[in-house]
């Protein structure tokens, strides 16, 4: 008889460069204790975290080698001794650093982190920390603990963790790089002149990233079929993030159906009048308002040169814009070029070419509601939006 395969509640929550995942970790880990779990009962673990203390631990050592009495004993030093592969590399990054006439005495992590001489540690270090991650899922998994609750802030722990929820944070590189430019908050490395500039910085890490989990791992961040959840928080709010995950954690717990892709009603542009959306639209409302939102219950989208358009479900996600939400599921039926399945020789971008003005700005004010009166135009969003429209404008008056 097979045995019977523990899945405990374990998030393992991966992020594109500048999404907001501590903030979503921090406003998760709030949700939970409101929900009655205790303090102790939410474990957070992050590879981040546990990669500086090797990293900087290793680096004091370093700084340390003439002057024995300094010289402390350390789990994490321990753990990188312990393996002749691990010691030998160890090693001989001290012989190349040696040869390079590094002034160890002046050492720093910073200066570490973009030195050659100690790529081989770095990744000695990254394969100690997968291993442990994958030993601690099979441990979590020992036995039933309903009473507990991972989270764990980590790119590869969906690969590490087979078991876990898998969430993935993504971001509008623009959103990301106005993050980055307006957070004073960020070490000197995150500092730019420009929104421009930070822009560039953040989509060549965000590439950088995925290339280096490709090389090393096999692995493609970017890749859709590795999570099970998929948020954009461009621009919702961390309460929302936070709710989502819970929710749809619990279904899949329960094994029940949640859509797999969240975003903002805002990136959803209507192909649709504002009077085809208003028939029936206070009846959605007033339902999702009472029982609230199913979230197996994904509106139908197209998506062309990275824009949303809205095939079916215009009732639903307006209502929840109007009702103040910065979260609805949503499908992608088809993109660019391809055939659209419910409109049979119809392609994405042909249905995507017959948005109007007036779909626009009939709609902005459902949105505006939801922001208490907050002016909105979906120019915030597509810079551009309107500007088909006015060219088609000058073209006729001419």
């Amino acid at each position: 008889m097979n045995k019977e395969v523990i899945k405990n509640k374990i998030i393992a929550i991966s992020g594109q460069p500048v999404t907001g995942k501590s903030t979503t970790i921090k406003t998760l880990k709030n949700k939970l204790l409101e929900q009655g779990y205790k303090e102790e009962n939410i474990h957070t673990i992050s590879t981040g975290e546990q990669f500086r203390k090797y990293f900087n631990t290793m680096v004091e050592f370093i700084k340390n080698l003439d002057n024995p009495d300094k010289l402390e004993k350390t789990k994490e030093m321990e753990t990188i001794m312990k393996s002749s592969e691990s010691r030998n590399a160890f090693i001989k990054s001290l012989i190349e650093l040696k040869d390079a006439k590094i002034d160890l005495s002046k050492f720093s992590v910073e200066q570490a982190n973009s030195l050659k001489e100690l790529n081989e540690v770095r990744q000695i270090i990254d394969n100690l920390i997968d291993e442990d991650i994958k030993q601690k899922g099979i441990e979590i998994n020992q036995e039933e603990r309903p009473n507990d609750i991972w989270i764990f802030d980590s790119r590869l722990a969906f690969h590490n963790i087979p078991e876990a929820f898998s969430v993935r944070l993504t971001s509008n590189p623009e959103v990301a790089a106005q993050r980055v430019f307006n957070d004073q908050t960020r070490g000197k490395e995150d500092k730019y002149k420009t929104v421009k500039e930070a822009l560039v910085a953040r989509e060549n890490r965000r590439k950088g990233e995925q290339e280096r989990y490709k090389k090393r791992y096999g692995v493609d961040l970017e890749d859709d079929k590795n999570y099970d959840l998929i948020i954009d928080t461009s621009y919702s709010k961390p309460e929302d993030i936070a709710d989502t995950i819970v929710t749809c954690l619990d279904r899949y717990k329960e094994n029940k159906k949640f859509a797999q892709k969240w975003a903002s009603p805002k990136i959803f542009l209507p192909l649709q009048g504002e009077r085809e959306t208003g028939n029936g639209f206070n009846d959605v409302l007033s339902s999702i308002a009472e029982f609230g939102y199913i979230p197996s219950e994904a509106i139908e989208t197209v998506e062309v040169d990275g824009r949303q358009y809205i095939i079916e479900g215009h009732h639903r996600n307006f209502a929840l814009a109007s009702l103040g939400k910065t979260l609805v599921p949503y499908e992608v039926l088809a993109k660019d070029d391809e055939e659209v399945p419910i409109y049979k020789g119809a392609t994405a971008r042909q249905r995507a070419e017959s948005l109007e003005k007036l779909y626009l700005t009939g709609h902005e004010q459902f949105i505006e509601f939801g922001e208490n009166g907050k002016t909105f135009s979906y120019k915030d969003i597509y810079p551009d939006v309107y500007d088909k429209f006015n060219k088609e404008k000058e073209d006729s008056e001419r």
